[in-house]
């Protein structure tokens, strides 16, 4: 099979989705219940996509070689693939996502033998039950369709993810709610009472949302990750507040090949109003990366990008909030 960037998406998305569907069923079967499995809230489980793109190399490199050799490597693996994903949700998102503490010879819950020996069958069946047709697929499909459904689900996947890591990496106390509330408002006040940014309240953005509301509702979410990865909070909020300074309906005037262009035009009309740090520049200028090719240059400007980019997403496709209770204080100000 020829390995490009778009198969290898396409890839990744598809057994994600399969994947989930396996679960589904042998959990549902399992519990006598609809279960539905995964960190993230849609159809899809990365740890399948991820599985099968290594296997898929791991196929390839042992073409030919004996089956105690793939046993070996299919184990090290899915094993050593269910183990660090096992790892990873219990200690950066304190969930289990599955529990083998039940189970003999298990270590820490995360793997287990009998598992272990479940997934060597299934890679073998991946290999030769599973490969062939999906490869026949590959070629089948237009590159158009491919293209579509993986800049959808991928979009929809990292927004499904932005919003699950918002709910469990940046919970808050009572207390941590008024004291955020208070930074943020002293912070981001001077901006907004410019009366260049207080207009944008004219202007609609997004569904039911004026471009106002948008480029708070971005620097409140950039603010709060910003605080938890002690960053420049201040920047990040400035150049949050600023990222879509422009004054036109883009849906229906405005330049060409707005998605390419406005952000130049917004650092530009930002510069007017109020001094711009450089790392306030870089914010503005790349937050529609990587429309904007050259990539952010801090990791504040990396953060707006990413949150401005999960809020449209969420706007257009309605994803259901995963906010907590301080987000919410401060979404509701």
């Amino acid at each position: 099979m020829k390995i490009d960037i778009l198969n290898i998406l396409f890839s990744f998305i598809f057994f994600s989705i399969l994947g989930w569907m396996l679960e589904v069923t042998y959990r549902s079967l399992r519990d006598r219940q609809l279960i539905s499995p995964g960190l993230l809230k849609g159809p899809y489980l990365p740890l399948y996509g991820t599985g099968a793109l290594l296997l898929m190399v791991a196929g390839d490199l042992l073409s030919g070689s004996n089956v105690l050799t793939k046993v070996f490597v299919y184990f090290v693996l899915t094993t050593g693939l269910e183990l660090a994903s096992g790892f990873v949700a219990h200690h950066f998102f304190a969930t289990s996502l599955w529990d083998y503490s039940d189970q003999r010879f298990n270590f820490r819950g995360h793997i287990c033998l009998q598992f272990s020996i479940y997934w060597i069958l299934l890679a073998f069946t991946f290999e030769y039950l599973i490969l062939p047709p999906f490869q026949a697929l590959l070629i089948f499909l237009p590159v158009a369709v491919k293209v579509i459904l993986v800049v959808v689900v991928l979009v929809t996947m990292f927004s499904d993810f932005l919003a699950v890591s918002m709910c469990h990496l940046l919970r808050l106390t009572t207390t941590e709610e008024t004291l955020v509330k208070t930074q943020f408002i002293a912070m981001a006040k001077p901006i907004l009472d410019l009366p260049e940014v207080a207009s944008l309240a004219q202007y609609d953005h997004h569904r039911g949302k004026t471009r106002l509301d948008h480029v708070i509702e971005v620097a409140r979410l950039s603010f709060l990750w910003s605080r938890h990865f002690d960053l420049d909070s201040k920047a990040t909020i400035r150049g949050a507040l600023l990222h879509d300074l422009f004054y036109y309906d883009w849906l229906r005037e405005g330049p060409r090949l707005h998605g390419f262009r406005h952000h130049n035009i917004a650092l530009k009309n930002a510069r007017k109003i109020t001094h711009l740090s450089k790392k306030e520049e870089d914010i503005i200028k790349k937050h529609m990366w990587p429309l904007t090719v050259v990539p952010p240059r801090y990791m504040e400007s990396l953060i707006v990008s990413l949150v401005d980019t999960f809020c449209s997403t969420r706007d257009y496709l309605n994803i259901k909030r995963h906010t907590k209770q301080g987000q919410r204080t401060l979404e509701n100000e």
